[in-house]
């Protein structure tokens, strides 16, 4: 960020894991020329761990409750400075983002961390905020007071709908938790439009004795899924289902099985999400799957197989740190 250098140069593990403003530009040019609108997600007021290194008096303080059992927490938003750094942050990411869209998160906010720490405490009896539902809607209200000046559409995570806080009717609320079919037919009915995650985080590992069929199943249940099938919601409620997104969290992924990890499983989310909901023949789609996968790797994305049948007369094969395409025999 060139108006928070901070953010990078005391958060990052090195600089070699930043993305500088030439990637960011590299990024969004190679999904204009394919159609694609990028929208970034800066999850606040909580998974912020990595601000705070740079901002100082950005996060609460709560020794041993923080994040990770640390001493720091979420965003504090007793100190109005914060306000005015989220202003200038977000005023920079819409002046390099064309899409229009940015995520603002509001997920797993730690309560625990603000109710430990006794500034806070005091400031909200001032304020007239009587518990942390109360002191999140200020935060979140706050926060998109900001970007609606700054002309941004954006995405929240369901917990802003959930617990009730106060936000805009344009807000979209994306559904990642369990029994997502009763939380988005809440969602429309309550007006709002919704898209879907729960059934699809990619990061999943098994964990079943039998991993091969527990796998093979897997691919076989995104598949089957069906967003609009919304018990009791009228067409004009369905209509706020505006899509879906494949999630690929980074906890058990880097450079070295990103790609090999999120296809072709990601592919099948696509065509779940751009085909009719008739359209739901799993073999089919594994014959065409097998082929796709096959295609990718013809194309040097490392796309692993999930199939326990199938043949690909190209694979992949790593040496010296170079990746070859090599015939199987």
């Amino acid at each position: 960020s060139p108006t928070f250098p901070s953010l990078a140069e005391k958060g990052a593990y090195d600089m070699n894991h930043v993305y500088r403003i030439s990637d960011i530009l590299q990024v969004i040019s190679f999904a204009e020329n394919h159609g694609i609108v990028v929208v970034p997600e800066f999850d606040t007021p909580g998974h912020t761990l990595s601000w705070g290194k740079g901002l100082e008096n950005f996060l609460t303080s709560c020794p041993g409750l923080g994040t990770f059992g640390g001493d720091y927490g979420p965003i504090n938003p007793s100190v109005e400075s914060n306000f005015k750094v989220l202003q200038k942050l977000f005023a920079e990411v819409s002046s390099l983002f064309p899409g229009g869209f940015v995520h603002l998160g509001g997920d797993e906010v730690p309560f625990d961390c603000w109710a430990a720490n006794k500034d806070l405490g005091a400031w909200m009896k001032q304020q007239g905020i009587g518990n942390f539902n109360d002191l999140e809607s200020y935060y979140e209200e706050r926060l998109l007071d900001i970007v609606h000046h700054l002309n941004i559409s954006y995405v929240v995570w369901e917990e802003i709908f959930n617990n009730d806080l106060l936000i805009q009717p344009d807000t979209i609320i994306h559904v990642w938790k369990g029994n997502w079919e009763a939380t988005m037919g809440k969602v429309i009915k309550a007006g709002y439009k919704t898209i879907l995650s729960s059934p699809w985080y990619l990061n999943y590992i098994g964990s079943s004795k039998d991993f091969e069929l527990e796998f093979e199943f897997n691919w076989q249940k995104y598949y089957k899924v069906e967003p609009y099938k919304i018990p009791g919601a009228t067409p004009e409620e369905l209509s706020r289902v505006i899509g879906g997104e494949a999630c690929m969290w980074g906890e058990f992924v880097d450079a070295t099985n990103i790609l090999s990890r999120s296809f072709p499983v990601a592919s099948i989310v696509a065509e779940r999400l751009w085909s009719s909901e008739e359209q739901t023949n799993v073999n089919d789609m594994g014959f065409r799957l097998e082929k796709h996968r096959c295609g990718m790797c013809a194309r040097d994305i490392p796309a692993e197989t999930i199939l326990k049948r199938g043949y690909c007369p190209i694979e992949f094969s790593v040496m010296n740190g170079m990746t070859e395409k090599c015939g199987l025999r």
